[in-house]
């Protein structure tokens, strides 16, 4: 069994896993915003939400990712880089905020409640802003379990703190400032564990920060295309519709779009593979894009059979039977759909990158978002939330088939439309086993409807046994950590790299020269012989390293013939583009997306 395989599937189902666990929290939450506040009232806190939202293009600017790059690839000092975009991002932070509640009042004009509901959300921006300058110090030290925990307690307190004000009775404007909670606990664990990795100080340097956003302009491009594009409809059906519609339309797209969870973490999972095929084996590469296909279909399809018939119930369940639940109902059937969609286009974004095609990917973003802003604004008077679900799935298809056109180029095989025909039968038993249980309590007709899929699928050998051992090897406690144990040629395995010192410095090839300040020479600091005890992956990362293209080997160890892994951050530095660009692309939660490497094998 192919330890690569393994270490995709177990980071897919251990991040997958750790995600889900505080669904449950997030969905209580809606449920008790919606009743409280009702359709029209949640529907002024939905659109204030979405309002907001669309100005978190400009909170991060792609300057993390741009330090990523020089300290990975480059030799920069993780350190003082941190320490200038702190600097930069607190004195931008406030009027940041202003101009997007400013932009609220003008947007919204003649509606006060709907004005101060977006003068309240648009100050979670200020927290978002600062919190973005701890990201690097965790994509460069490989640590995540800081970013985890803020995910997991902010659900904690956002529910606590949205019980109570339906029980006290505080209204409106306090469950919007609910809303933030989850951005200013994100700021507090994320400046605790990055303090407890790197040195954080304030730096100030106006002449390299300006460099370093200058470098970044491409990023802060792609990311306003991004958000705009998962933001434009929510807005234009706030301009557009009713209060009620726009409760509906965000009440589903909570519901359905946390499943993209599943595709995002895969797509981070099988990165460093798809980069590292494209420049070395290029058959090999569309192997890669060929499974990602596969799976993705296996694992998106039932979102689409299942989530169709069962929406409606879930609807009611989240936002109430005579309430938010009658209007998020039809949207969310859409959006299902549109979910399996996005699972697609997540794998051929990969690809269009690791083939440098990102031009080509940007303009193809640009061009469904004008599709997207005129079919919206076409058919919102018309069908109100469900053109919003429409719009999505009518853009993700020309997405992927344009995005699989071009790949072609690449010797990328055709979309595996037979494998989607092998897995119509298990898509036919899960709508008979739903059908069979639907009117018992809504987990009943959802497992019944999974069980039957993937027994299906099983069955008639739409799983293969590749798959299959990979998944299982997922699932095995221990088992990937000696396979790379053994890998490696060291029972001990290997530990994060540290930072800045075990890069060697090169030349910029963006051309952005890099000063003394922020390069680090040879000699500067020293390798520590052995990993301390503290950077000891924990159970979250064991699959995930960095290592130099050289393995230092600790004094005292034995010296016997180990692989030659290469530095990963050799792969073009489209790879960590990619990554600022998936970050930003699956913000429509507003949730911090983890950047996983995993090492080549």
């Amino acid at each position: 069994m192919s330890t690569r395989s393994t270490a995709i599937a177990r980071g897919v189902v251990i991040q997958v896993l750790a995600k889900f666990s505080a669904l449950p929290l997030s969905l209580l939450t809606i449920a008790i915003a919606t009743r409280y506040l009702g359709a029209e009232g949640y529907g002024i806190m939905a659109a204030a939400v979405v309002f907001a939202q669309t100005f978190e293009a400009f909170t991060e600017l792609g300057v993390g990712t741009i330090i990523v790059r020089r300290v990975a690839g480059l030799g920069g000092n993780l350190e003082r880089l941190v320490g200038m975009n702190i600097s930069f991002s607190t004195a931008y932070a406030l009027p940041l905020a202003i101009i997007a509640a400013i932009a609220g009042i003008g947007v919204y004009w003649g509606d006060f409640e709907q004005q101060a509901a977006v003068c309240v959300l648009a100050a979670g921006l200020i927290f978002t802003t600062v919190s973005s300058c701890f990201e690097p110090v965790f994509d460069v030290k490989v640590r995540y379990s800081s970013a985890a925990s803020a995910e997991f307690l902010s659900r904690v307190l956002t529910l606590s703190a949205g019980a109570s004000v339906a029980y006290f009775d505080w209204g409106l404007l306090a469950m919007c400032a609910v809303q933030i909670i989850p951005q200013a606990l994100r700021l507090g664990i994320q400046w605790w564990g990055a303090r407890r990795l790197t040195e954080i100080r304030w730096v100030v340097d106006w002449t390299e920060m300006w460099r370093l956003l200058k470098e970044a302009f491409p990023l802060t491009i792609i990311s306003i295309i991004a958000v705009l594009y998962w933001r434009a409809d929510g807005l234009l059906l706030s301009l557009l519709g009713t209060s009620e519609q726009v409760a509906g339309y965000y009440t589903a797209l909570q519901i359905a779009f946390t499943l993209t969870l599943i595709s995002q973490v895969f797509e981070r999972s099988v990165l460093s593979t798809i980069n590292e095929t494209y420049n070395s084996d290029r058959d090999r590469f569309a192997r890669a894009v060929d499974q990602g296909y596969r799976f993705l279909l296996l694992v998106g399809l039932p979102i689409a059979v299942i989530g169709w018939p069962l929406a409606h119930r879930m609807a009611d369940i989240v936002g109430g039977e005579d309430g938010v639940g009658v209007f998020a109902g039809p949207p969310l059937q859409f959006f299902f759909i549109a979910v399996a969609m996005t699972f697609l286009s997540a794998i051929v974004s990969d690809g269009l990158i690791a083939a440098h095609e990102q031009r080509y990917l940007t303009t193809m973003s640009t061009i469904n978002l004008a599709i997207n802003i005129v079919g919206n604004i076409i058919l919102i008077p018309r069908l109100g939330a469900v053109a919003c679900g429409i719009m999505l799935i009518v853009t993700e298809t020309i997405g992927v088939l344009a995005s699989q056109w071009r790949l072609r180029r690449h010797g990328v095989h055709p979309l595996p439309f037979g494998y989607l025909l092998r897995l119509a039968p298990a898509g036919l038993l899960a709508l008979g086993a739903i059908w069979l249980t639907y009117d018992l309590p809504l987990i009943v007709p959802m497992a019944a409807g999974g069980i039957a899929y993937f027994g299906g699928a099983l069955l008639v050998g739409a799983i293969p046994a590749a798959m299959r051992n990979a998944l299982l090897g997922a699932l095995r406690p221990k088992s990937l950590d000696r396979m790379e144990a053994e890998a490696a040629g060291d029972d001990d395995g290997l530990g994060v790299a540290p930072s800045a010192p075990t890069v060697e410095p090169r030349v910029d090839p963006s051309g952005v020269g890099l000063d003394a300040a922020t390069t680090v020479l040879p000699g500067m600091a020293p390798v520590p012989e052995r990993r301390a005890p503290d950077e000891a992956l924990d159970a979250e990362t064991t699959q995930l390293g960095v290592t130099s293209s050289r393995p230092t080997v600790a004094a005292g160890t034995r010296t016997t013939s180990r692989r030659d892994f290469s530095d990963i951050t050799d792969v073009p530095t489209m790879e960590l583009d990619m990554a600022a660009l998936q970050t930003l692309r699956m913000r429509q939660q507003g949730k911090y997306v983890d950047m996983r490497v995993i090492r080549r094998g």
